[in-house]
């Protein structure tokens, strides 16, 4: 099973968290860079696992840390990935 790793030191803000992921998942060009876009690509990738390097620095990205969080807590509990 594939493991990523996302430091969460490297996403400061929304957009920058978007290239981060993109570029770390390997998602397609066309990658909306948003919630909805990332939950659709999250459920593309098969069964993985996804490690959180530093979680507290999402704190950086405010109330829409919570938000990028509950993507892939959906996306979890879908069965799609596992978080550790």
């Amino acid at each position: 099973m594939k493991t990523y790793v996302l430091d969460c030191r490297r996403m400061s803000d929304k957009a920058g968290a978007h290239a981060y992921i993109k570029s770390v998942f390997g998602f397609p060009e066309y990658y909306g860079a948003n919630l909805d876009a990332l939950r659709d690509c999250l459920g593309e990738l098969g069964e993985c696992t996804v490690r959180f390097e530093a979680p507290w620095a999402l704190a950086a990205l405010g109330d829409y840390a919570l938000k990028l969080l509950a993507v892939f807590r959906a996306a979890a509990a879908e069965g799609s990935i596992r978080l550790v």
